[in-house]
């Protein structure tokens, strides 16, 4: 009986290591965004592809040392008709986020349904006059 008990233990060890090598190695898979290889970003909001609702904020999150120039908001995938947000976007500070929240009286006040493509143009601070541009999109629900 002891035997018994010994080989199910051991079994129990061996499968409990190959349930965290195959975790480990699936997430090893998740690949950062290669958009986010755009110098000076660190982050967008949502993220590319997320599923989101009507009044999701919308933004993107800057390494120190660039600015913002323009953000538009198009209602599809394709980024045609855009919308000019820049003057109702709002900077974190400490952050460097510059968010645009949907609210009525705005110029996007509420998300389309479906997908919504955003366009952000940034400038290196130190550089004035190059700027680079970042697109992403997302599913509203």
């Amino acid at each position: 009986m002891l035997r018994k008990q010994q080989i199910i233990f051991g079994f129990l060890i061996a499968a409990g290591i190959a349930l965290i090598a195959s975790a480990a190695l699936v997430n090893s898979g998740n690949q950062p965004d290669t958009a986010l290889s755009v110098p000076g970003v660190e982050g967008l909001i949502p993220e590319r592809d997320d599923e989101v609702l009507q009044q999701q904020r919308v933004g993107i999150d800057l390494e120190p040392g660039y600015r913002l120039v323009e953000m538009t908001i198009s209602a599809n995938a394709r980024c045609t008709r855009p919308v000019e947000v820049t003057q109702h976007v709002r900077r974190v500070e400490g952050l460097q986020q510059f968010i645009y929240q949907p609210a009525p009286g705005l110029p996007v006040e509420a998300l389309a349904p479906d997908q919504n493509c955003v366009n952000v143009t940034i400038e290196k601070i130190s550089l004035p006059g190059r700027f680079s541009e970042i697109e992403w999109v997302f599913t509203v629900n």
